[in-house]
Order: structure tokens, then C-alpha cells, then sequence
């Protein structure tokens, strides 16, 4: 009887020394498995752009809260169902869609756990993101000047979809996953101390 004991109290200080492996390497399997799944999507965004004369697609951002409430955009698993071999007439998105750290059910609310760039609807591909900048200031001479300016982001660097929350824990803070235009995915590069 003490002998069943010890092999007890032995297999309870093994599980417990493997507890906290087995949750990091859940946790490194699911944040491997979003970097997979949003590679797959850049892809089949290119693949929509090869096929719509080089133009993104056009889709909410938040398919649940419209940006213009008079005419509501498809969601982006929609638009690219065709892409990813979604059967026709499904309802909800491709499990492509679907990031196993989604614990926010994203994916059943909004189609998808992956949010969409709405800035680059319809645009061309490879040319990245462009933001127009307006200022006013003056010049040495105190001589008033506006400036107007086009500032465009390098492919690398202009994200196509990220995931909608922090979904993956990282040190310091939990982050997203986030698949740029050329292809890559990455965290999202840091946001700057003031």
C-alpha cells in the first residue's frame, strides 16, 4: 500500500513539473497554426488580385458594425470564399478564417477571426498603403505654406489582415499576428514611446 502511494505522489510531481510545458507548447501550436492560416490568406488575396485586374478586394472591416450604415460591404470571407475553397452556400467562413487562439468568437460573429485593412479596398496590389497628409506651418520667413502629400508604406510594410484582438500571449503583452501585402506575417512592429 505505501508503495502504490509513493508511485502516486511521484506521478502527481511529474504532471505537475509538465503542466505549465504542455501549456506553452499549446500556446506555441496555436500562435504556429494563426501564422500558417493568415500566410494562406495573403495568398489568397493575391490570388483574388491576379484574378480582378490586380485589385484588392472590397470588405468590411468589422462586418458587424458597418463603416457606412446605407451600404453594407461583404465580409473578407466572403470575397475571398472562392480563394480558399469554400463550398458554395456556406454560411460561415472557411476554418482558414478561424485563429485557435479565438477565445472571443470572433470568428462566429464576425465570419472571421482575422480583421480585414479597409483602407485598401479596391486598390492596386504591391503599391501599399497611402495616406494623405495635409499641414499648414510656416516657413523661416513666417511665410504661410500648405503642404499636401501622398506618404505610401512599402509592400512589407502595409498589412493586409491581422487578428481582430491580442489573441497570443508574448512577452511583455500579449500581441497579434498580422500578413503584410508581400507575403510575410509578423507581429506588428512596436508602437513608439512618447
Amino acid at each position: 500500500m505505501v508503495e502504490l502511494l509513493v508511485v502516486i505522489a511521484v506521478i502527481g510531481i511529474l504532471v505537475a513539473l509538465l503542466l505549465p510545458q504542455l501549456g506553452r507548447a499549446k500556446t506555441q501550436a496555436q500562435n504556429t497554426s494563426c501564422v500558417s492560416q493568415l500566410h494562406q490568406l495573403g495568398l489568397a488575396v493575391r490570388v483574388y488580385a491576379e484574378d480582378n485586374d490586380s485589385k484588392l478586394p472590397i470588405a468590411e472591416r468589422l462586418p458587424s458594425m458597418p463603416l457606412h450604415a446605407d451600404h453594407d460591404l461583404p465580409r473578407i470571407c466572403d470575397v475571398l470564399a472562392s480563394s480558399v475553397g469554400q463550398a458554395a452556400g456556406a454560411t460561415n467562413g472557411a476554418q482558414v478564417f478561424k485563429c485557435p487562439a479565438d477565445r472571443e468568437s470572433f470568428y462566429e460573429i464576425e465570419g472571421s477571426s482575422y480583421l480585414w485593412n479597409a483602407a485598401l479596398n479596391g486598390r492596386r496590389i504591391d503599391l501599399g498603403q497611402m495616406l494623405l497628409l495635409v499641414g499648414i506651418g510656416n516657413t523661416t520667413n513666417f511665410v504661410p505654406v500648405r503642404l499636401d502629400t501622398n506618404l505610401t508604406f512599402a509592400a512589407a510594410a502595409t498589412p493586409l489582415l491581422s487578428d481582430y484582438d491580442n489573441f497570443h500571449p508574448r512577452s511583455p503583452k500579449p500581441g497579434k499576428n498580422v500578413v503584410y501585402m508581400d507575403g510575410h506575417v509578423a507581429p506588428p512592429p512596436p508602437v513608439p514611446a512618447h
